[in-house]
């Protein structure tokens, strides 16, 4: 089979957020698969990319079928994928895979068109894989080609002017279900980088009483200095929700509020309307809250559908998806193309080993020569020893059957051998 880039993943386009978070992995649980499914069948290189939006198996492989089923042994075990799940997964390959990473890498397919967190994102993933070793020559290019596209899209599509953000979306949601927020006391979970972004844009829409409750109080207390809003402890959280119109949830730990418990605080609060707006994944709130009465709970894929209604900057994306189809013409060729170049070397190397010897064997046999003549033979030999060399390597990078080719080229040459050979010279 023909080396290639598989991609295996689930994201906000192919999955709901019920299945999403269940695979979301954190920086320990990425390194933990990285290194497990770098030492599984066929997967030569790996990058394991993990966020709300999505998670993906960037793959390089000789056999992509035995790679997708090395990332499907390594689900079973880590999450206890079952088979009938497998379907929610998609499966891309070869060119749909390298458009796939640059859609992903130029934020595309974000929930916030050309999001710059998602070339962040997968640049991280990058960088880890590197530490971990689990990228080479054929994951490495494909990650540089991506960023370049990314730069590209932005560049020649202006996505640097004002984007819809999660943040924005939350705060549309809670101003469509309880109008002006003016005389509304807001409750934020959390006090990370999205807590933050909440609580800018709920000031800027004059929000009333805002407080932050995190699991860290010099957190929360920082946050509130910063933008002149109250800090509570954790433990006045059922208090607070007891007169909060809005809660945000924001918390980048795992804080779970069930219904059983919710629906104690709404008998108290005599059913008076709460709108809650959950961005964490996993998600803070239980799914189930949605049926108690006075509560409205949204959660990403809410906001991801009031981000695709409001984002005029969608209209590009005909644009950007011209330039990504332009860009990821020919790479996989290029990479493949890449991937013989040690055999082109190696067999060149060997044939002028070959060449050496019979000159050589001629010179014992039929000398002594002039050195006219000896000038000649070499150059004759250097001469035979090209036109074998670039006629072979012309048929390794541009026939269908280059893999194979490659093979049989490596086995008629013995290069493994010479290969061994310039380790023991290295040795010594």
């Amino acid at each position: 089979m023909e080396p290639t880039l598989v991609v295996i993943g689930i994201s906000l386009r192919s999955a709901k957020l019920a299945v999403r978070e269940r695979f979301l992995m954190d920086s320990t649980q990425k390194s933990a698969a990285l290194d497990w499914l770098v030492r599984s069948d066929a997967v030569d290189e790996v990058i394991v990319l993990s966020n709300c939006n999505r998670t993906e198996f960037l793959v390089w492989t000789q056999d992509a079928s035995e790679a997708a089923s090395s990332v499907l042994r390594f689900l079973a075990r880590s999450n206890n994928l079952k088979l009938a799940e497998w379907s929610n997964f998609y499966r891309l390959v070869g060119d749909a895979a390298v458009a796939h990473v640059l859609r992903v890498a130029s934020g595309v397919d974000s929930v916030v068109f050309g999001e710059p967190e998602a070339t962040t994102s997968m640049l991280s993933a990058w960088q880890q894989a590197q530490r971990a070793g689990t990228t080479g020559r054929f994951l490495d290019a494909m990650m540089a080609k991506a960023f370049s596209v990314a730069a590209k899209v932005r560049q020649d599509l202006g996505v640097h002017s004002h984007m819809v953000t999660v943040a924005e979306a939350a705060v549309t949601i809670c101003r469509e279900a309880l109008g002006e927020l003016k005389k509304r006391r807001v409750l934020v979970l959390g006090a990370g980088q999205m807590a933050i972004a909440a609580v800018r844009e709920l000031q800027n829409h004059d929000a009333g009483e805002i407080t932050v409750i995190n699991r860290s109080w010099d957190h929360a207390q920082q946050l509130a200095r910063q933008y002149k809003v109250r800090a509570q402890h954790s433990e006045s959280l059922w208090e607070q929700m007891l007169a909060a119109d809005v809660v945000i949830a924001a918390a980048a730990h795992k804080t779970h509020i069930t219904a059983d418990e919710l629906e104690v605080v709404m008998r108290e609060r005599k059913n008076k309307r709460l709108v809650i707006v959950d961005v964490a994944v996993p998600r803070t709130v239980a799914a189930e809250v949605r049926e108690l009465d006075g509560v409205s709970l949204h959660d990403l894929d809410d906001l991801c559908a009031t981000v695709d209604m409001r984002d005029g900057r969608r209209a590009n994306l005909p644009a950007a998806e011209r330039i990504i189809a332009e860009q990821a013409l020919g790479f996989r060729g290029q990479l493949l193309t890449e991937s013989v170049l040690p055999t082109i070397s190696g067999m060149r190397e060997r044939l002028e080993q070959i060449c050496r010897q019979e000159v050589e064997q001629l010179k014992d046999q039929f000398g002594p020569f002039t050195e006219d003549q000896e000038l000649v033979l070499e150059a004759f030999s250097a001469h035979v020893t090209q036109r074998i060399a670039a006629s072979l390597a012309r048929q390794l990078k541009e026939m269908p059957g280059r893999p194979e080719l490659a093979t049989a080229i490596q086995q008629l040459f013995q290069l493994e051998e010479l290969k061994n050979e310039h380790d023991l010279k290295a040795c010594d």
